[in-house]
């Protein structure tokens, strides 16, 4: 039987520490956010202080603010695949 490694709660301060530091490496030049960007994006919107370090960070790289609140939001079709709407 394989154990399952303790998963610690995200606290707001370690949110703002991952934040600081991520901020320096998405101001870089041609950065592309990947899905772990994406996902400490969603995981910021818990805190303020983090999500706004994040958000300075990803205007930097060039992203408007509208899109980075689409961004944060999760997706609503997140089961939905392709070609299963439903027939009206």
């Amino acid at each position: 039987m394989k154990k399952s490694k303790l998963q610690p709660a995200e606290t707001p301060e370690y949110l703002r520490n991952l934040a600081l530091r991520q901020a320096q490496y998405i101001a870089q030049y041609g950065w592309r956010p990947s899905k772990q960007d994406l996902a400490q994006l969603r995981a910021s919107t818990r805190d303020a202080i983090a999500y706004r370090t994040l958000a300075r960070a990803w205007r930097s790289a060039g992203f408007r603010a509208g899109a980075i609140g689409r961004l944060a939001r999760p997706s609503r079709n997140k089961h939905r695949t392709a070609g299963t709407y439903d027939a009206r």
